[in-house]
């Protein structure tokens, strides 16, 4: 890949969010040579954040400086990083990547207007000078390439592990100033998620439940399989919490919490790109499902075709019996 690589960290309460490192391994993947770090905040921690991204990764770190960086905000961001992508010739190659979070596709199509560029959104999968990613809740995969020299790129979590970078000499930071930006909107500050679940994240064992699980009377069936397990939770896919079968702080995906437990049990789940951002990583993950061809099965290290119904009745009583 030839022309310049921008990636974009995003982060919250002083710290660089994870899925920044993840972008590092998209990058090579890509081909980038020589990918730059971006981070935008005000005076007072700018230098500190440029200073983490350079010593982890050893790569040359641009920090964006001004005191309307200090909390996030999508005019902020775009108001900053537009003059300084609007630098760049019409012909040079210029890729600026971003973690699809609720950040990062918050400001991406808009930078991607300001600066006309194509914008490419939940990348998975790279190809022959090409983006992968996937439609119709992962039943099918398409291939997009850019039609223009800027391409404003978001990378799915979890598509990409971080590298292991030996530590080095790290990249050279350089700071630029924002200047004072007046905003047509104030932040009032952050609040942590309402929904946070804590027993997902430590937990060692996730039964998660999909639309197929029919109804809310079903649940009872998972607390049954979840039962098994003493380091155990429910999890859920958005449209299980929209239809109210479980509320949200069971929410698994790229808007819920992200997970990574030894076992992942997904029961009735189709397999949407935006709930396997979320658990992917799991160490094992065990689908169970009446569709052969559900998305789910392309990332299950077991698939099951079965009714849930009658499948965990039956695996919680042969798993009682044999104690």
């Amino acid at each position: 890949m030839s022309g310049r690589f921008f990636i974009i960290a995003l982060h919250e309460g002083g710290r660089i969010q994870e899925e920044t490192w993840e972008l590092v391994s998209f990058a090579r993947r890509c081909g980038a040579a020589g990918p730059v770090m971006m981070v935008l905040s005000d005076e007072g921690s700018i230098e500190r954040l440029a200073g983490e991204l350079a010593h982890r990764t050893g790569l040359d770190v641009v920090g964006l400086a001004g005191s309307h960086l200090r909390e996030y905000s999508a005019e902020a961001y775009i108001r900053t990083l537009v003059p300084f992508f609007r630098d760049a010739s019409e012909e040079e190659e210029v890729h600026i990547a971003a973690a699809h979070t609720s950040r990062g596709i918050d400001f991406v199509p808009q930078l991607s207007i300001g600066i006309d560029a194509c914008c490419i959104t939940a990348v998975e999968d790279v190809g022959e000078g090409s983006f992968i990613r996937s439609l119709h809740h992962g039943r099918f995969r398409a291939e997009v390439r850019a039609d223009r020299a800027k391409v404003v790129i978001t990378v799915l979590p979890g598509a990409f592990a971080p590298e292991d970078i030996e530590p080095g000499k790290p990249g050279r930071i350089r700071i630029v100033p924002a200047g004072d930006i007046s905003l047509s909107t104030r932040s009032r500050g952050t609040r942590a998620p309402v929904h946070a679940n804590m027993g997902l994240t430590r937990a060692e064992v996730i039964v998660s439940a999909g639309r197929g699980l029919g109804g809310s009377e079903n649940i009872r069936l998972l607390t049954m399989l979840s039962s098994l397990f003493p380091k155990s939770a429910l999890g859920a896919t958005r449209a299980v919490c929209d239809q109210g079968w479980l509320d949200y702080s069971h929410q698994i995906g790229s808007t819920g919490n992200t997970v990574s437990p030894r076992l992942y049990l997904a029961c009735g789940i189709s397999g949407a790109i935006q709930h396997l951002a979320g658990m992917r990583n799991s160490g094992m993950i065990v689908a169970i499902n009446t569709d052969p061809h559900a998305a789910i099965f392309r990332t299950a290290h077991y698939g099951i075709v079965e009714d849930l119904t009658t499948f965990i009745p039956l695996l919680v009583d042969r798993c009682l019996k044999r104690g």
